[in-house]
């Protein structure tokens, strides 16, 4: 008996241990190879495009997404600095903001 006992504690221990890592294990933080947010649509214009011309230039526009696409791809062609992830950010911020 003593033995089954024994074995019934260490078991019940096991599983209040359990319980307890699950329960602290909480949420967690990104993975490490997950790579940060970038920037939003609208830094990119307020840090981006006023490189070159004054922020009433872009905000004072309406496009469609095609057009925005077409200019957001020339300005990179005229040196602006964007990823192909921030010019895609950038149009389809542009596009919402700025559509016709």
């Amino acid at each position: 008996m003593k033995k089954t006992q024994l074995i019934c504690s260490m078991m019940l221990v096991g599983l209040v241990v359990l319980a307890v890592l699950a329960a602290c294990g909480g949420e967690q933080g990104p993975a490490e190879d997950t790579p940060p947010a970038g920037p939003s649509g609208e830094e990119l214009v307020q840090d981006r495009c006023t490189v070159c011309h004054e922020l009433d230039r872009t905000t004072s526009a309406s496009k469609t997404q095609q057009e925005w696409e077409a200019t957001v791809a020339r300005m990179r062609g005229l040196g602006a600095e964007l990823t192909d992830a921030e010019a895609q950010t950038l149009v389809e911020y542009l596009a919402q903001e700025y559509g016709p």
